[in-house]
């Protein structure tokens, strides 16, 4: 389910600057790179070095070199703030959360303090009903700076348990 919502947004915003939050072992990264626009470029965070060892190979067998896809390794929080200086992202058309549920809010606050968001800018959040992140959906909700919806789905591997994707319109608000 999530896979159709992430191509949808991918169709439709055609965006040129992705950030992905979470890349465990690239197969998502490469599905996100395959329905980039031309000239695009994906940035992919992950805090796992050697969950990012094994992206890597994915990645660059997948056919995506450095300047299409850089996987940056370290934890979130910490890349964030570097992200315009070091690695030349002045902002993001699209993120995608899909690492620890509990740094969500966090680290959709840096994107916001750091100015990483461009105006109508789409998040998307996976698992935001289980194992679910309902801080962030609840600020996403009342802070106004967001247009939210959450898609339903059920978990990726588990079809009984019920879950969601969250879809945020950043306006730029406040």
């Amino acid at each position: 389910m999530s896979g159709r919502i992430v191509e949808r947004v991918l169709l439709e915003r055609a965006p040129l600057r992705v950030l992905e939050l979470g890349t465990y072992c690239g197969y998502g990264t490469v599905l996100l790179a395959q329905g980039l626009p031309p000239g695009a470029r994906l940035y992919t965070i992950e805090g796992d070095p050697r969950h990012a060892a094994v992206a890597e190979k994915v990645i660059r067998l997948a056919g995506f070199s450095e300047q299409t896809v850089e996987l940056i390794v370290g934890p979130s929080e910490e890349v964030i703030p570097r992200l315009r200086e070091k690695h030349g992202l002045m902002n993001a058309n699209l993120v995608f959360m899909d690492h620890w549920k509990r740094c969500y809010l966090r680290d959709l606050r840096l994107l916001e303090s750091h100015q990483l968001l461009a105006e109508g800018a789409t998040i998307l959040a996976d698992n935001v009903l289980f194992p679910g992140a309902p801080h962030f959906l609840q600020y996403a909700k009342t802070c106004g700076k967001y247009h939210c919806k959450v898609h339903r789905a059920s978990l990726e591997y588990f079809r009984a348990i019920p879950d969601g994707i969250a879809e945020l319109r950043y306006t730029g608000a406040h």
